[in-house]
This record gives C-alpha cells, sequence and structure tokens, in this order.
C-alpha cells in the first residue's frame, strides 16, 4: 500500500501529511505514517489538473499531434486527465465514427481522458462520450445554427455537458485577415457576446448542462456568471492582438486574441476568482502551416504550458494556490462527474509533487515542437502520479502509452 507524504494540499491550505493509496484510489489522509513511506518532505503534493479542451488531431492530422505525444506533454506538464475534441478526420459526429476513434486511440493514451461527441445539426446520442461539442461558427463539418443548437439542448438536458464555441457566425466578417488586429476585427467581441446572450437565455429554457469554451471578453464573464459554466485559456489571459510572436500567424486563433485593455481586465477578472475554469484548447499546428498568416489554420499548443506557468505565478504571489486548484482541478472535475481533483477518500491518486525552487524556461512539449511560451519562466511538476503510478520522475517522463483510461 503506497504511502507518500510532504505537504498536502488539502481544504484550501497546505499541511505536512501522507496519502494512502490502495489501488489508484486515496484511502486515507493522515498527518504521519511510521515506516514504508515516500517522504517528498518540503516538496508540495497538490492534484493533477485537468483539461476540458484539447485538441489531440488524432484521427486525420497526426503529422501535428497524436494522442501519444499529446498525452505525454499533458503528462510532463501537471495534467493527468483530457477531454478531447471531436473535429478530427472524419469529424466525430457519429457512434460509429467515434467507436472508431476510441479503438484507434486506446492503446496511445498517456493519461485518463473522455472524447466529446460533436454535433452537425441534429443529435445522435452516444453513452460512451464525456460530452457534446457545437461549433456555431466555421465551415467544418461540426456545425450548428442558432435553433438547430437550442433543439440539441432540449435533446441533450443536463444528462451530459454541452460545450460549445460561442461565436455568432453571422455576425463574423468575411475575407482574410492579413494580421492579427484584422483578424480580430473581422470577429470582433460582438460576436462572442451575441452568441453568449442566446445561450444563456436558451440555457434558462431548456435546463441544459452547458459549458461556453475560451471566453475572451470581461462582458461575456458578466454574462455567463452564477448561469453557466464557462472556461478561459492561458493565450486569452497573456496575449493580446499586439502581443510579438516570431511569426504573427502563432498567435491566430479562434476566437481571436483581443485589444490589451480588454486582455488585462479579463485577466484582473480570472485573478479574482470569477472564472471557473482554465482550460488550454490545445490545438496545435505544425511552423509550416503557420508560416502565411493568410493561410494559417487558428491555434496554437497549450496543454503543456498551462500548469507549469501558472504555478510560476503562484510562486511569485501572482495568483493563490487554492484559486490554481478550483479553476485546473476541482471545477473540471465536477462538471464532469470525475472521481478526481481532490485529495479525499475514494478519489483517483492523481497528484504533482512540485519544487517551488526550480524554476526553468518553458520549453515546447508538443509533436508540433513550437509553443508560444517558450522562453517564459515555469514550474514543472517534479514527480506526477497517475491513479497511484508515477509517470513523471525527477522531470522525465517513464509512463506508458495505454496507461490512460477513458472515462465517460
Amino acid at each position: 500500500m503506497p504511502v507518500i507524504c510532504g505537504r498536502v494540499f488539502m481544504d484550501g491550505i497546505l499541511t505536512n501529511a501522507c496519502l494512502i493509496i490502495e489501488n489508484g484510489k486515496i484511502v486515507g489522509v493522515k498527518k504521519s505514517v511510521e515506516g514504508g513511506k515516500k517522504d517528498y518532505g518540503n516538496a508540495i503534493i497538490f492534484p493533477a489538473a485537468t483539461d476540458i479542451h484539447v485538441h489531440f488531431r488524432e484521427p486525420g492530422f497526426e503529422y501535428k499531434e497524436d494522442f501519444f505525444t499529446g498525452s505525454r506533454a499533458a503528462a510532463m506538464a501537471g495534467v493527468t486527465c483530457v477531454m478531447d475534441m471531436p473535429n478530427n478526420e472524419p469529424p466525430v459526429i457519429s457512434q460509429r465514427i467515434f467507436a472508431e476513434k476510441a479503438r484507434k486511440i486506446r492503446h496511445k493514451a498517456c493519461i485518463d481522458y473522455g472524447l466529446y461527441m460533436g454535433i452537425k445539426g441534429r443529435v445522435e446520442k452516444c453513452d460512451d462520450c464525456i460530452g457534446y461539442k457545437v461549433f456555431l461558427s466555421g465551415d467544418n463539418e461540426i456545425f450548428c445554427s442558432m435553433e438547430e443548437l437550442k433543439e440539441a439542448m432540449k435533446e441533450i438536458g443536463d444528462s451530459k455537458p454541452l460545450a460549445i464555441h460561442a461565436e455568432a457566425k453571422d455576425c463574423i466578417k468575411r475575407g482574410e485577415a492579413k494580421n492579427l488586429r484584422e483578424h480580430e476585427r473581422n470577429r470582433g467581441k460582438k460576436c462572442e457576446i451575441e452568441a453568449i446572450r442566446k445561450i444563456v437565455e436558451m440555457s434558462e429554457e431548456t435546463g441544459a448542462k452547458i459549458h461556453v469554451c475560451h471566453v475572451t471578453t470581461p462582458d461575456s464573464v458578466e454574462l455567463l456568471k452564477g448561469k453557466v459554466s464557462f472556461g478561459a485559456t492561458l493565450h486569452h489571459l497573456l496575449f493580446s492582438y499586439k502581443s510579438k510572436f516570431s511569426k504573427e500567424a502563432m498567435g491566430k486563433v479562434n476566437p481571436p486574441l483581443r485589444d490589451e485593455e480588454e486582455r488585462a481586465e479579463l485577466y484582473r477578472k480570472f485573478i479574482k476568482g470569477e472564472i471557473p475554469i482554465l482550460e488550454s484548447d490545445h490545438a496545435p499546428h505544425t511552423l509550416e502551416e503557420k508560416s502565411d498568416f493568410e493561410t494559417s489554420p487558428s491555434g496554437m499548443p497549450g496543454v503543456d504550458a498551462t500548469m507549469p506557468l501558472m504555478l510560476r505565478k503562484a510562486k511569485k504571489g501572482e495568483i493563490d494556490l487554492h484559486l490554481l486548484h478550483r479553476v485546473m482541478c476541482l471545477n473540471p472535475a465536477k462538471l464532469f462527474g470525475l472521481n478526481k481533483g481532490v485529495f479525499e477518500r475514494g478519489k483517483d491518486a492523481d497528484f504533482i509533487v512540485i519544487d517551488f525552487g526550480a524554476i526553468r524556461q518553458l520549453k515546447a512539449l508538443s509533436k508540433c515542437g513550437w509553443s508560444c511560451y517558450e522562453g517564459m519562466e515555469a514550474i514543472y511538476p517534479k514527480h506526477v502520479y497517475l491513479r497511484g503510478e508515477k509517470i513523471v520522475d525527477d522531470y522525465e517522463f517513464i509512463g506508458n502509452a495505454g496507461m490512460g483510461r477513458m472515462i465517460s
């Protein structure tokens, strides 16, 4: 029966304690245990993160990322559970395609995972999906009109979370942007706000369990607070369309980076605890694809950066560990009903061990080979445990493909 001791984060504070683990679960937390333990001394033992928004690109785009490389990058950054989006090739919009994807990645995942089912027009129910995903904009094959979204809300109800990319399609201007400013102008914040207003109204009518993905404006936060679940990404908190990237298209994302004033206020709201979930929207593309702004696809990697950069901010006193725990561990687990995110009896023994004195430079861990955060100060977890089994040891990945389990 493994026993892991250190400064354990429980009930919002750090306390010297030992986690007692059996069959991958926490069976007890004690102040002290005699003998037969792994004692990490003054190192912090913190719940591992759950990232509810990643695009691991498999099947269809494995040259950008695959489920092994994506889940390995996540593990090294302190994430032991991810929710993968359905905009693959083919798009995951039927039970048959869902089953094929699940079969293909089953032996590749290094960490636990859930898979979204996409909705194109009508809902095809799926017992094994972690939730459903709707895009209200874009030309991809997973798109719903507002009318179709309302019908989907009625059909799904509160059975599973319905994640929504909230940009009103009719509001978006056509034509290729030549830079980040033009990209933001084409997809202005009013497109997000218009969509969110309708989503809130429909959610109140239908009782659906909604999660609005990657909000970018303070106005969106005000509209959503206390009504439905929502999240923000690290890139929308840290970057504006005036931020400098080695290639400008590296910062091309949907929804777009906003102006500095909007970004700063969004970050203030995050610090104040007004944003319930921090999600990466990890969406890697190759550097070659990012070479020309007009033809570049939107998206950037991030699952390998979010926790390390947030831990550094916690060390500097910009945020507290209690906030970090809520937005990356507790609230994601609550939204999806996961047996993770907190040190309680019966929960999965997913945790990270942190040396707050070990400050490093962030490096790209994704298969795509680049990161907009590269070179920033970061604190990586020194050790990572998945269901009581160590998968990162002294900053090196030691886990195996196939260790991850699908959660539905």
